[in-house]
């Protein structure tokens, strides 16, 4: 189905929009503060453990999102953009939710194959690692996990400068259809 609705997107849409914004900043901040945090600190583990939990969060926000998201049309950009700028849209918002949904995958599956679990931030609570350690191929979903999340800095990077050219430069609707 594919719903016709008014100037925005549902509210459902935005609210997760703007909570997946946070959490993913959230991600990137947790997981660069470690790198000046003593190793085997609390602080440190804290970080780790609360950059896990976020890449959590995001992925159960994410699929019901795009479940929502293929059920309604986009509200229409007025003025229209052109060919080439809606298939850049197109191309962009693909390949975000793409890395929504890929990235704490490939997360997850790289710290279960380590045979570590996944520990929750400020409890003695883990979602353990089940069948045996696969440390190379761990390791290799982890270097994939972090090279991702290294090309993301661009595609979100990107993402915004879009929406700020839609709102200041072409003086269109793009962005309040979020807001």
């Amino acid at each position: 189905m594919n719903t016709p609705i008014g100037s925005r997107y549902p509210a459902f849409l935005r609210h997760t929009h703007w909570i997946t914004f946070v959490l993913v900043l959230l991600a990137y901040i947790t997981i660069n503060a470690r790198k000046f945090l003593e190793r085997g600190s609390a602080e440190r583990l804290f970080a780790v453990e609360s950059h896990f939990l976020l890449g959590m969060l995001v992925l159960l926000i994410t699929v019901p999102r795009i479940v929502v998201r293929l059920r309604h049309a986009a509200p229409p950009i007025v003025p229209e953009p052109g060919v080439a700028s809606r298939l850049a849209a197109w191309t962009a918002h693909l390949a975000l939710f793409v890395f929504l949904v890929v990235q704490p995958v490939l997360g997850i599956a790289s710290r279960l194959l380590s045979g570590r679990g996944i520990g929750l931030p400020l409890t003695e609570w883990a979602i353990p690692s089940v069948g045996a350690a696969q440390p190379e191929l761990a390791e290799s979903l982890e270097h994939l996990h972090e090279f991702v999340g290294e090309a993301f800095y661009y595609v979100i990077g990107i993402h915004i400068l879009a929406a700020l050219w839609h709102w200041l430069g072409r003086r269109d609707n793009a962005l309040q259809r979020m807001l």
